[in-house]
């Protein structure tokens, strides 16, 4: 996904290949000498500690004698990438900065050039908690970033070749990334992630045909090897149901500090990757969901026709980002890393979330204008995406006496975009309605565009569960969360009606640390360690707000063994 995820978040087993310190060599390119754009990224060590990481670019340069390259610079709500890339050097061409993002070589019309600079951390220690970890991470003994963060991009006609290269590796140091798998062209440059470090760990795996590689940095709760067990049981299961056979695929995954305690779980799809942040209390069992919906971005939304792209990108998140996490519920429980009550467990959490959200009945065009500026609306298109995906599935089933169901349409989609069909949401509204769907149109209209609540039927799993309503506490941490992380933990738009007001926390308060509580729950009390100028203290509440009418998932009573695997294979979809 191209938006962050927030939640609470090797030894080499191989033998098929990377050898533990060797760098690995990169797909040739098969073009003709002088058309391909070469990019080498080498770690270099300063003392025994990493200084910088040294990107280097070398071209033919365009027959106008003027090449000209762009810095990263914004991407995905993180801005002034720029900022971390300096000592601009050319060979072959004299350079300018038109720009902190923009450089222009100038040299002899087609002559062999190259542009040479260092990427160093533009922060100061780990990736903190609280805003998109893309900014590139360049610590003492490791590093993780993005292609977007480090690569600039030649303003080359579109369809020229591209390379990449590993430079030296220092002693001891282990590297990988996606781009080991080859790479043809600058997307899959720019979208990709680069690891490496001392102690790195990395994991090859066999999985649905294809090779599946796990780099992480750091100790964790949960053992590396554990991870990539879950990754292949996802990969096999993701095959079975889509019909594709795994191609070569990487995950990336970084510590990511929380000074003032909790958890926290960043995650990005990309081309043939994805790239995990989360803080180091994070199990297992606890990665499964955003494991698996990062995975369900190898086919949402590219391979069942695409979406919007640019500023328009957001309006089409219900799909891209709603679809994936409905087909990230029901594939948990389909492959059994789940059990029905994990599975109703988290339907309940986004039922919750989506009642209580403040922002519940805003159009589609408010989503475009806020997804980066407001928590509340970046959740919305995932929440309302998934609930409108899960209405259309049952009443297709109605509608075709259980012919059949939303898997059949994403399918139709599939095929529908691999015979030219460029628009994922056109591809919806036409497989839908030629399954024996009721047409999509209003629905688009008004549960889309307009805002309007979306409701589930209550007997949407037949006889294996209840969806009833409950009036319930919204949760509310009674301050701006976001803002106070912002402000390095100094508390920001406390409620003075709110639970937080009311149990001691003020404005200028420092919070130092946080325990207690579970993600959106408003029951599952909050315990604060807050400072201000008479000292440490502690301020515990209960989280809870406003009341509104919840929709819930019951399972049915006495379940036994012959009829839960029923069940997991009703509510699974099957």
């Amino acid at each position: 996904m191209r938006k962050l995820a927030l939640a609470s978040a090797c030894i080499i087993a191989s033998s098929s290949g990377l050898a533990l310190g060797a760098a690995p060599s990169s797909a040739a390119s098969t073009a003709a000498p002088g058309s391909t754009i070469d990019y080498q990224l080498t770690p270099e060590l300063k003392g025994g500690r990493l200084d910088a990481l040294a990107v280097r670019i070398s071209l033919e340069g365009d027959p106008d004698g003027e090449t000209h390259i762009r810095l990263p610079d914004k991407w995905s709500g993180v801005e002034e990438l720029h900022k971390a890339i300096g000592d601009l050097k050319a060979q072959g061409a004299r350079v300018r900065r038109l720009s902190p993002a923009e450089v222009v070589l100038t040299h002899a019309p087609r002559a062999p050039i190259s542009l040479s600079y260092r990427v160093r951390q533009s922060f100061e220690g780990e990736l903190e908690a609280g805003s998109p970890p893309f900014r590139a991470s360049v610590m003492s003994d490791r590093f993780t970033v993005l292609g977007w963060a480090v690569f600039g991009e030649v303003a080359a006609p579109v369809g020229r070749p591209v390379a990449f290269r590993w430079g030296p590796t220092p002693e001891g140091w282990t590297v990988a990334s996606d781009l080991d798998h080859g790479v043809a062209h600058t997307g899959d440059l720019l979208d990709s992630v680069l690891m490496g470090g001392d102690g790195m760990q990395l994991i090859e795996r066999e999985a649905a045909g294809g090779r599946l590689r796990v780099a992480v940095h750091g100790t964790w709760r949960f053992q590396p090897a554990d991870l990539s067990d879950l990754l292949v049981k996802v990969a096999e299961t993701s095959s079975q149901f889509w019909g594709d056979r795994e191609d070569d695929f990487f995950v990336a995954v970084t510590p990511l500090a929380n000074p003032r305690g909790g958890s926290a779980q960043y995650g990005v799809g990309l081309s043939d990757a994805f790239s995990l942040w989360t803080t180091r209390d994070s199990s297992e069992a606890s990665l499964r969901h955003i494991v698996t919906h990062e995975h369900q971005h190898v086919w949402f939304p590219g391979r069942v026709g695409g979406v919007r792209t640019g500023a328009d990108e957001p309006l089409d998140y219900w799909l891209s980002e709603g679809f994936t996490d409905f087909y990230t519920l029901r594939l948990l429980l389909r492959s059994g890393e789940w059990s029905l009550e994990d599975f109703a467990a988290a339907y309940n959490r986004i039922l919750r979330e989506y009642a209580s959200s403040p922002v519940q009945g805003a159009p589609n065009a408010v989503i475009q204008a806020g997804f980066w500026e407001d928590p509340n609306v970046a959740d919305l298109p995932y929440q309302r995406g998934l609930m409108l995906a899960a209405l259309w599935d049952d009443r297709l089933r109605r509608s075709t006496g259980g012919r059949n169901d939303l898997d059949d349409v994403v399918m139709a989609m599939k095929n529908r975009a691999e015979n030219g069909g460029r628009n994922a949401i056109e591809n919806l509204r036409l497989s839908y309605a030629s399954l024996g769907g009721k047409g999509l149109e209003n629905d688009l209209r008004a549960l889309v565009d307009q805002g309007a609540p979306v409701s589930l039927p209550a007997d949407m799993f037949g006889a294996c569960a209840t969806i009833r309503t409950v009036e319930t506490p919204t949760f509310d941490r009674g301050f701006d969360s976001a803002a106070t992380n912002a402000q390095g933990g100094i508390a920001v738009g406390v409620d003075p009606q709110g639970p937080a007001y009311r149990a001691g926390l003020r404005n200028g308060m420092r919070i130092v640390a946080r325990s207690g509580g579970l993600d959106q729950d408003p029951n599952a009390e909050l315990l604060y360690q807050v400072a201000d100028k008479t000292g440490v203290k502690q301020i515990r509440y209960r989280p809870a707000g406003r009341t509104v009418a919840v929709q819930e998932v019951v399972l049915a009573q006495d379940l036994d063994e012959a009829k839960r695997a029923a069940c997991a294979r009703r509510m699974g979809g099957l």
